[in-house]
């Protein structure tokens, strides 16, 4: 192990220091006549940003309705995303990337953009003319091209910093300092089990003297049943606390669970599923964060299950996995069930967060004269 840290310790320092010059270079530019929030973390892998933004926006939509809401993002591995898009549905994310086609498909009033050059983008294909806009900027902490009005930093309650180390000794982005950057913290994800570590790293952050205000959040998981015939989801949701006293998932009806997804933390899924099931899935398979399914993969994970087994998979697997049509006919054929994991996300200081997130939208207010139009 010593071994190990001897050899990339260099390269982590030249890590730190290649970021630092790329970040330096970088002059914000002030989109024009927009509130600018970011969510974004420090560390490699699954944070819960892509629910967490879902939760910004349902919360701006039930207490500023006179806003418009973009969602600004990069669009990873999509096609379209060197050029620039706005999306006019969530049907194509291999054109349009995964995460930004679920936003689309959950919030079709919702403006959703993406493009490497995000403030190109934006300036290009926004089509919101009201200074009564807030753009959200998906993983943009690293995204220092635009200026931000507020920068949220979620950190996983599992391995907050990791092992403190950034890329390639650990799972850093950057430095644990750089938080002094944000102007909030919300570790995601948080259980029984693992507050000892939030705690710790609470404890890490005062340390270091990052005087950032930190908030903590879990998941609300559901299991949404898909109709094969129409791929609609099943208009009933169920909260975990009620999903093992259902016959939904009728254990004599089946052979068990297979879940398959392509997420950046594929084992808090499977924790996920399996505290909403009440059992454990012991049939499972993990592709890279992001990954496209194409018709061979899928057909093969088809036979490895057995007739009347349950499979599960992510939101944001399905928005993928609802385009290959060999593999949702071999479905129907075979009268395979599919369910998609539903998450959202509950702040557990709700009342001081959304209080905050007010105290924001009034500022905002007061600096661009527009008290007066309420």
């Amino acid at each position: 192990m010593r071994f190990f840290f001897i050899l990339f310790y260099p390269l982590s320092l030249l890590y730190q220091f290649l970021f630092w010059v790329s970040q330096f270079k970088i002059k914000p530019f002030f989109l024009p006549h927009v509130l600018v929030i970011s969510v974004g973390n420090i560390t490699m892998g699954g944070t819960g940003k892509t629910p967490f933004v879902q939760y910004l926006v349902r919360y701006f939509n039930a207490k500023n309705k006179k806003y418009a809401i973009t969602i600004l993002s990069r669009g990873y591995k999509a096609k379209l995303s060197k050029v620039g898009a706005i999306l006019r549905d969530g049907f194509s994310p291999h054109l349009y990337g995964d995460e930004p086609s679920e936003h689309k498909e959950l919030f079709p009033d919702v403006q959703v953009i993406i493009g490497k050059n995000r403030k190109e983008s934006f300036l290009k294909h926004n089509q919101v003319h009201s200074k009564f806009h807030i753009v959200i900027l998906d993983d943009g902490f690293q995204h220092k091209q635009i200026h931000r009005d507020f920068d949220i930093v979620l950190l996983d309650a599992n391995g907050p910093f990791g092992n403190g180390q950034t890329i390639p000794l650990g799972f850093l982005r950057e430095p644990i300092l750089h938080l002094r950057r944000a102007h909030t913290i919300v570790f995601t994800k948080l259980t029984d089990q693992n507050k000892d570590k939030s705690i710790r790293a609470i404890n890490i952050l005062k340390q270091k003297q990052i005087p950032v205000p930190s908030y903590t959040s879990h998941f609300l998981a559901n299991l949404v049943q898909i109709d094969l015939n129409t791929l609609k989801s099943n208009p009933v949701q169920l909260p975990v606390d009620q999903i093992r006293q259902t016959k939904v998932l009728d254990e004599d009806a089946n052979d068990g669970y297979f879940l398959f997804t392509g997420v950046g933390n594929p084992k808090h899924v499977l924790e996920t599923a399996e505290s909403i099931i009440g059992k454990k899935i012991n049939q499972h398979r993990f592709f890279p964060d992001h990954y496209e399914f194409e018709e061979s993969v899928l057909g093969s994970i088809i036979g490895e299950v057995k007739q009347g087994t349950v499979l599960l998979t992510t939101e944001k697997d399905w928005v993928k996995v609802r385009t290959k049509k060999g593999f949702l006919e071999e479905l129907r054929k075979r009268n395979i069930q599919i369910f998609v994991i539903k998450i959202e996300v509950v702040v557990n200081e709700k009342e001081s967060f959304e209080s905050m997130l007010a105290g924001l939208v009034s500022t905002y207010e007061a600096k661009n004269d527009l008290v007066s139009m309420n």
